[in-house]
């Protein structure tokens, strides 16, 4: 596969994202999470109010600040207040929260942290709103307010009317998101894409289907998904046998607003579906913010060719706009090979100095910033 990208004229494949990206506003900042199988490579998530910078390397994070002053370069900002997730207890989601400060603060913006006056607490300053304006208690009012939460389930109403602009617009939050429109965008670039380099879509994508009003503990739902699952494993199995690949076909089925994770179960058939247990359905109920799940996304699964550290691996790809700041390794010594390695046990490595990162990676990376600067431009629309 590496080399099907290598034989084509890399000028050729930056014209043609330049000329796809034209026009398109940016996303502010974003992750890619990418599996390989090293039969094909393909994004599997992508956030816009990506957590994690405290993973950074102080050389990605000397990076990331380059990125956001050449992002801001038509702006005179000089001041940002972060607005992150309202966690007292998750230590390293604080951590990222100081690192996106120390981050802006490289990029020599004066920069704060705040959170609305019902949420607020000692960590960080209180947001107040001031003739439609934002500012904290103590005083300053930012040029900019950076945006580090992702409203599972509402805009806050001290968000709504802001002279400030906050980017990510809040409009991109997981209450209007949803991932089987996002993959859809993705597949039709992606096949743009693979059309003009004659390469086979399925190389670079996952199938992707959806499922709406599903209710766990509702029989009629679980068929309809297993329906899709079997579907699913149907193309998958035809592909498996088009490159004589032996193991056996799975799916992910993934709450379509979910996030952190949350809210995604594996199976090898539609019949699996059928005969979930108590706690799989309980897992598939609810996501982050106690939000109902009533939408899912069943998706080819990839099992990871990737391993560091002696375990399971897949790469994380952040963005400044259009631009790599860095490349991360997600590893779970507690998963296999076929799981989702998104969970409490993973740690994070930053190999962007390793030597370990592939071109490909960022071929199919950019295709998925793409689908989202494509997904941003319809909540204006």
């Amino acid at each position: 596969m590496q080399n099907t990208i290598h034989s084509n004229l890399e000028k050729n494949i930056n014209n043609w994202f330049e000329a796809k990206f034209n026009g398109l506003t940016l996303p502010f900042y974003s992750s890619i999470d990418l599996r390989n199988s090293g039969c094909k490579i393909a994004p599997v998530d992508a956030n816009l109010f990506p957590a994690g910078f405290n993973n950074l390397s102080e050389i990605s994070r000397v990076t990331a600040a380059k990125l956001i002053k050449s992002y801001f370069e038509t702006k005179q900002y000089k001041k940002a207040l972060i607005i992150p997730e309202n966690y007292t207890r998750n230590k390293m989601y604080i951590e990222n929260v100081f690192a996106i400060e120390k981050i802006l603060q490289l990029a020599d913006f004066e920069t704060k942290i705040g959170l609305f006056h019902s949420e607020a607490y000692n960590l960080y300053e209180t947001i107040v709103e001031e003739n439609s304006l934002l500012k904290t208690t103590s005083g300053f009012v930012p040029d900019v307010v950076i945006l580090n939460r992702d409203m599972t389930s509402h805009i806050p109403d001290i968000l709504k009317n802001v002279k400030q602009e906050i980017i990510p617009s809040p409009l991109y939050g997981w209450h209007s998101r949803q991932k089987f429109q996002y993959f859809k965008i993705y597949q039709e670039l992606a096949s743009e894409f693979c059309s003009e380099f004659q390469i086979d879509l399925w190389l670079i994508s996952a199938f992707t289907e959806n499922c709406n009003e599903v209710d766990f503990n509702d029989d009629s739902s679980l068929k309809a998904i297993a329906v899709k699952v079997d579907q699913i494993l149907s193309l998958v199995q035809k592909k498996y046998q088009e490159h004589k690949i032996k193991t056996q076909p799975y799916v992910f089925i993934k709450a379509s607003n979910g996030t952190y994770g949350m809210g995604i179960i594996t199976v090898t058939s539609g019949e699996e579906v059928l005969n979930l247990n108590k706690k799989k359905r309980h897992k598939m109920k609810k996501v982050k913010e106690g939000i109902e799940v009533s939408s899912v996304i069943i998706q080819e699964g990839v099992p990871t060719i990737d391993v560091f550290k002696r375990s399971p691996a897949e790469p994380l790809i952040y963005y400044i706009g259009n631009i790599p700041m860095c490349y991360l390794y997600r590893c779970n010594s507690r998963k296999d090979i076929y799981s989702s390695l998104n969970s409490t046990d993973c740690e994070f490595y930053d190999i962007s100095q390793e030597n370990k990162t592939l071109p490909l990676w960022n071929i199919v990376s950019k295709l998925a910033v793409l689908a989202l600067a494509v997904e941003i431009r319809s909540f204006h629309l």
